[in-house]
């Protein structure tokens, strides 16, 4: 039975392993199958193609949205994306001008904490790439003011703490619409994370494809809920290890949890049938 995983991050976002290093480790791990889904950037996905065909492993190009349903912040998982459109390029660089702002403004929160960082240390940590909290915390780690990320999220940088800031909220349906533009099924990351399966039916209203059935924080309950919610809605299953390759962060290996290999040929078949149908 092949190993399929498709939710993992490079450094084109907030992963610890380049795009060829990940497929590398995909390849060591006896991945068959992988797609690296950045969140709000295709810029990884070009060098991770090479890779997987030099080495063998059967790549999906994919993508992670951060978007909103009213006041909840929720993720939107794009497969089988054309990493070429100008539409879906486009859309994500306005998120990731976001993402710059959002660091700048958790950078003064930190001065006023009396933890000063300059703009210049957190960016080079993501060079030409999509910046996030993770970057932050490193940068926090170098300056000696945390000993690891998970203390600089639990202390700092998650929603409540003194150095959180609301990311900018793009509606979830504009998400949706930019991925299946490009050419991709678009599916709700890790459901389970939210506590707010209500907005299920809004998101499938508005041209949701699929549900991350399988996630590395997915108990054996909240699987088969998921699986039962996606049946009732007609929705495909998608998962993966959400990999990022960072201690204490979602530091599961490639392919724990994987796709099973019926549900990703289901996954392919819907990708196919939906290639003839306007979006």
């Amino acid at each position: 039975m092949r190993l399929i995983d498709l939710h993992t991050h490079s450094t084109a976002s907030d992963g610890v392993l380049s795009p060829e290093d990940l497929i590398g480790l995909a390849k060591a791990s006896n991945v068959s199958v992988l797609a690296v889904t950045d969140h709000d950037t295709l810029e990884g996905l070009p060098m991770a193609m090479t890779g997987a065909a030099r080495v063998g492993v059967q790549f999906v190009p994919g993508v992670e949205i951060t978007a909103h349903v009213d006041d909840l912040e929720i993720h939107i998982l794009g497969h089988f994306i054309d990493p070429g459109d100008n539409r879906l390029t486009e859309f994500l660089s306005s998120s990731r001008g976001d993402r710059i702002t959002r660091v700048h403004r958790m950078i003064e929160k930190l001065w006023t904490l009396g933890l000063p960082l300059e703009a210049d240390e957190v960016l080079r940590l993501a060079p030409d790439c999509s910046v996030g909290r993770p970057h932050v915390a490193r940068a926090m780690i170098r300056r000696g003011y945390v000993a690891s990320l998970r203390e600089a999220f639990d202390r700092y940088l998650t929603s409540g703490k003194p150095a959180y800031v609301d990311r900018s909220r793009i509606p979830a349906p504009l998400a949706i619409r930019a991925v299946k533009e490009a050419g991709g099924l678009a599916s709700l990351a890790h459901p389970g994370q939210y506590g707010h399966d209500e907005i299920i039916p809004f998101l499938v209203q508005h041209g949701l494809d699929g549900l991350e059935v399988y996630h590395s924080e997915h108990t054996t309950e909240l699987i088969y809920r998921y699986e039962r919610i996606r049946l009732e809605y007609g929705l495909v299953a998608v998962g993966g290890s959400d990999y990022h390759g960072t201690e204490g962060l979602r530091s599961s290996g490639l392919g724990k949890p994987a796709l099973p290999e019926i549900r990703f040929d289901e996954l392919l078949t819907v990708h196919a049938t939906s290639r003839t149908r306007p979006v």
